[in-house]
């Protein structure tokens, strides 16, 4: 599935931060092999909608998608 094909909606957007919300903000995740980021700082991305929220979106849908045997 390309990006193109995935549609950022505000359900997806609104999905996505339910799921960040019920993490510990404090906690962080490894991107790539160096980048750490706080689960703060991903919620804070998703909200405002900048390129990297749109990637947070993008990865999360597709990963539920997965999970969910649709994807």
């Amino acid at each position: 599935m390309s990006k193109e094909n995935l549609d950022i909606s505000e359900e997806h957007k609104k999905l996505v931060l339910a799921r960040l919300k019920t993490l510990n903000p404090e906690l962080k995740i490894m991107l790539g092999t160096k980048n750490k980021v706080s689960i703060k700082e991903l919620i804070k991305n998703v909200e405002e909608g900048n390129d990297f929220g749109k990637k947070v979106i993008r990865a999360q849908i597709t990963m539920l998608k997965v999970l969910a045997g649709s994807a």
